[in-house]
C-alpha cells in the first residue's frame, strides 16, 4: 500500500476573508501589548521565585544538605544516578517524573503531595 500526498491547491482569499485576516490582524496587534506585559510580569516573578518545580527541587536539595547527606547517599537510598541527582539539583531546565521525585523525597525522608487548587488568575 502505497501513501499518497494530496496536491496543495491556493487559491486567491475573497474580499469577505481578506477584510477578516484585517480585522483578525488588528485586533491581535491591539491586544499584543498587554499579554506582552503580562507575559513580562509572569517571568519576572518566575525568576524572582522560581518555578513551583524548581522550588520543589531546592526544597528536596536544602533538606539534603540540612541532613548532611552526599548525592551518593541519596543514590543509595534512592536508587537513582549520582549524575541524575545532581542535574535534578542544578540544572534549571530539569523536568523530572513524579515518580522520581517521590523516590528523592523518601530518600530524605519526606513524602510527595501533590495539590491542585484554583487558579489565582
Amino acid at each position: 500500500m502505497t501513501k499518497e500526498r494530496g496536491k496543495r491547491v491556493y487559491r486567491k482569499a475573497t474580499d469577505q476573508e481578506r477584510q477578516r485576516h484585517a480585522r483578525v490582524r488588528q485586533q491581535i496587534a491591539g491586544e499584543l501589548p498587554e499579554i506582552k506585559r503580562r507575559a513580562g510580569e509572569r517571568l519576572a516573578l518566575l525568576k524572582k521565585e522560581g518555578t513551583p518545580l524548581r522550588q520543589v527541587l531546592t526544597a528536596l536539595r536544602e533538606e539534603r544538605q540540612r541532613q548532611g547527606l552526599s548525592l551518593a547517599d541519596i543514590k543509595e537510598r534512592s536508587g537513582i544516578d549520582r549524575a541524575a541527582l545532581s542535574r535534578l539539583e542544578n540544572d534549571e531546565d530539569a523536568n523530572p517524573t513524579l515518580t522520581t521525585l517521590e523516590r528523592y523525597a523518601a530518600a530524605v525522608g519526606k513524602q510527595m503531595v501533590v495539590l491542585l487548587s484554583e487558579s489565582a488568575n
